[in-house]
């Protein structure tokens, strides 16, 4: 496998590590990794076949040029050699051509992959957050205390009304009233017109 080919996997394989922990990948993006994974082997052996058809070449032109040396006189053996030379010259440039077009492949596959992990991703991350928004919130319950004056006088809630303002109003505190009348919430439990007990200390 050539060092592109290592540093595409690398890069691929890197992306994959960074966003598996968002959220769980499915089975699909197994499938599809391996497949890239597969795909990828078989190319790197693709290339290394053509490598050890260019070396078993050279070996031949180097035996060629070893018969020359001890025979130059030989035209019929020139002639081969310089045929030879042309048809490695040929080769590599072929080989040259195929290499960068599958490098462009493999680029092309991996970006392809990544970009559609990115989106399956988000997906799921879109959907994780939907669901987490959409969980109801549990309320907490509230429990009233008996700790308050048992001697106080009753007043009628007028528009405006606060409790920290009916507090100060009375010599009384917020507790004592939210405890007396059972208030949770001040915002939705006091009503205009209601009539409450202020708890006031002798």
């Amino acid at each position: 496998m050539t060092t592109y080919f290592r540093l595409a996997l690398a890069i691929f394989i890197g992306a994959f590590i960074v966003i598996t922990p968002v959220a769980a990948q499915s089975s699909s993006l197994r499938v599809s990794v391996a497949n890239l994974s597969q795909d990828v082997g078989l190319l790197a052996q693709q290339v290394k076949t053509l490598r050890l058809e260019i070396e078993d070449l050279r070996r031949e032109n180097t035996r060629l040029r070893a018969q020359v040396s001890s025979a130059s006189s030989n035209n019929e053996v020139q002639a081969q050699l310089s045929s030879l030379s042309t048809a490695i010259d040929s080769l590599r440039g072929e080989y040259r051509q195929a290499d960068d077009m599958q490098r462009k492949q493999i680029i092309a596959e991996v970006t392809r992959q990544i970009n559609a992990l990115g989106r399956e991703t988000q997906s799921a991350i879109n959907s994780v957050a939907n669901a987490v928004d959409s969980t109801p919130s549990i309320a907490q319950p509230v429990y009233f205390s008996e700790d308050y004056p048992k001697t106080g006088k009753p007043y009628v809630v007028r528009s405006g009304d606060t409790l920290s303002g009916i507090a100060r109003k009375h010599n009384s505190t917020v507790k004592y009233i939210q405890n007396a009348n059972k208030i949770a919430n001040p915002a939705k439990d006091l009503r205009v017109g209601e009539t409450i007990f202020i708890p006031i200390s002798q």
